[in-house]
């Protein structure tokens, strides 16, 4: 099995005469480190036929099977097996508890990963690392960061994945000051050196909107990999520094270190922001041929918004018929965009007529219509687009913005005055707008 040969290990099995359960938990293991699910499956159930009664280990090779896949059927098995380690009192140990973590956390069910949690009755490393990982990867950061303050205050002692997991929360709120807090607390606890965590604090920096601290830790970086080159290349792109993302491309090109998708995602996007189009054409074509790297969606999505902001909608529009997935909502609404800022009506109906006929559950393509028409004041057409949305059934969900004051993160609507200090909030606006007048005006 460890040698992926499933075939010799089935004749091997066969050919015993008196199977014993760390036969049986051999083979469902192997089965699940082989990602042959359905294999693995009918062992379990000809083991537990034969009247062996499945231990921990057996459970922990069943479970990570249906983490192989992410169907409908494997959730289904999850729960079933759920089921049995509890009426066999297993799943309140900790090597269960975790491998059932995973499994929920792989499905995004996490309402039932944070129950198997509670359940653990002796909390490892791992528990916490599997929940607090899992919370962050479904965008529930805060409880991320709860999760951390709580493991360290019940004494439990944080390692590498858990200090990059909470980074990684902190990057999805875009908190620097927590983010400073954790940096702190890394080097007090001399984790610093990992490169997976000065991976993640690069990450967590540039997402604060902190370039030069982002920086500063892969300049003092011991040793770096590709992720660290990439982090840094996109950091920079995403800042608009578009020459030294390409700069620091040369550097690691002349290190020796082979790009992947991940780098040409970063490239593209610098060439985007400073209006390289050319030279980003040429990173594009260069993927294929140079590097045997077949571009996906995001790269072509990246290229149509590039070639679509500089009025090169024909061309962009070529390359979309190029590749398979360029009937992809986003990158038709990237381009059906850049239709309206350039005024393309030709070019707008054709990609708003693909779009609608996908039947998406969004107001984009209305909306993106109806201001294409607009901008060429063809009024009949706008009230034509309002009427589709309107025949629709979907509504144009609300604006809002976002600001941290005092470490809470407060949210702001579109026409919602429900906040409870809205008072205030119009006091101060009243008293703003009057010293505005006051400094402007002339005397």
């Amino acid at each position: 099995m460890k040698c992926s040969s499933s075939s010799d290990a089935i004749s091997v099995f066969n050919a015993m005469d008196e199977p014993n359960s760390v036969t049986y938990n051999a083979l469902i293991g192997g089965f699940a480190e082989n990602q042959e699910v359905i294999y693995g499956f009918q062992v379990f159930k000809d083991m537990q036929q034969r009247g062996f009664v499945p231990d921990s280990f057996t459970f922990a090779g069943v479970l990570e099977t249906c983490t192989s896949t992410s169907g409908v059927e494997d959730v289904n098995r999850g729960l079933q097996l759920h089921c049995q380690t509890i009426k066999f009192g297993l799943c309140s140990t900790a090597f269960i508890g975790n491998v059932l973590l995973t499994m929920y956390s792989k499905f995004n069910l996490i309402e039932e990963a944070e129950q198997v949690f509670r359940l653990i009755e002796e909390k490892d490393v791992i528990s916490w690392n599997t929940i607090i990982s899992s919370c962050s990867n479904c965008g529930d950061h805060d409880k991320s960061l709860i999760l951390f303050s709580t493991m360290t205050e019940v004494g439990a002692r944080p390692d590498n994945f858990t200090f990059a997991s909470v980074l990684a929360a902190c990057a999805g709120l875009a908190l620097d000051r927590h983010g400073r807090q954790l940096h702190a607390h890394i080097i007090r606890t001399r984790f610093c050196q990992d490169v997976g965590v000065k991976n993640a604090l690069m990450n967590m920096y540039a997402k604060c909107g902190s370039i030069t601290s982002a920086v500063h830790v892969f300049n003092h970086m011991v040793q770096r990999n590709l992720v660290s080159w990439n982090t840094i290349i996109v950091g920079f792109a995403n800042h608009g520094f578009a020459w030294r993302a390409l700069e620091y491309f040369q550097q690691m090109q002349e290190l020796g270190i082979i790009p992947d998708a991940i780098t040409f995602i970063g490239i593209l996007t610098a060439c985007n922001h400073a209006g390289l189009v050319d030279e980003g054409l040429a990173y594009f074509d260069s993927m294929e041929q140079m590097y045997r790297i077949l571009p996906n969606v995001e790269h072509l999505s990246c290229l149509i918004d590039m070639l679509g902001r500089a009025g090169r909608l024909k061309e962009a529009e070529e390359y979309l018929r190029k590749f398979p997935f360029g009937s992809d909502p986003v990158v038709l609404g990237s381009l059906l965009s850049a239709c309206r800022l350039h005024g393309d009506v030709v070019i707008g109906q054709r990609l708003a007529g693909m779009l609608l006929s996908l039947h998406l559950s969004t107001t984009s393509p209305y909306v993106l219509l109806s201001n294409l028409y607009a901008s060429d004041e063809m009024w009949n057409s706008v009230a034509d687009a309002r009427k589709m949305l309107k025949v629709s059934g979907l509504k144009k969900e609300p604006g809002y913005s976002l600001i941290e004051v005092e470490g809470r993160v407060e949210k702001f609507t579109i026409g919602d005055f429900s906040h409870s200090r809205v008072g205030d909030i119009k006091d101060i606006l009243r008293r703003l707008n009057l010293e505005i007048m006051e400094t402007t005006l002339p005397n």
